[in-house]
């Protein structure tokens, strides 16, 4: 598990590719394992009679191997991964006052409440007076 072989794609279905490996084995690459992109049609991707280098997955009784090509590949670390620069800053000492903490929490509660409350008002038609007749 986890060893990169070599070998040479002998078929392609719509699921997935046969691999023929170097040491004689054979295995499959799934579609799910050809890339981290959405793969529709994996000719798009493979063809047959090229060369792949594959990870191996896992390794059935006879001897018949799971391959993926997308864990062949060296994998970028996105932005989102790290906490922003921020994040890590000590807080003023006054926001660890309990009463201040939950004076704002009710102030920002109640301003969220009478949003949803405007929202509601409007879709029910409460919010718009009818003219007189």
């Amino acid at each position: 598990m986890g060893k990169v072989v070599k070998g040479k794609i002998t078929k392609i279905t719509n699921f997935g590719a046969f691999v023929a490996v170097e040491d004689g084995k054979s295995g499959m690459i799934h579609i799910s394992e050809v890339s981290s992109a959405f793969v529709k049609d994996i000719r798009d991707y493979l063809k047959e009679g090229e060369e792949v280098s594959a990870v191996v997955i896992s390794e059935d009784e006879n001897g018949r191997l799971a391959l993926s090509l997308k864990r062949a590949l060296p994998q970028k670390k996105s932005a989102s991964a790290f906490p922003p620069a921020d994040f890590y800053t000590e807080r003023k000492t006054e926001d660890k006052n309990f009463e201040s903490m939950m004076s704002r929490f009710k102030t920002v509660s109640d301003e969220k409440i009478g949003d949803l409350k405007k929202g509601y008002d409007s879709k029910r038609g409460k919010g718009t007076k009818k003219p007189k007749k």
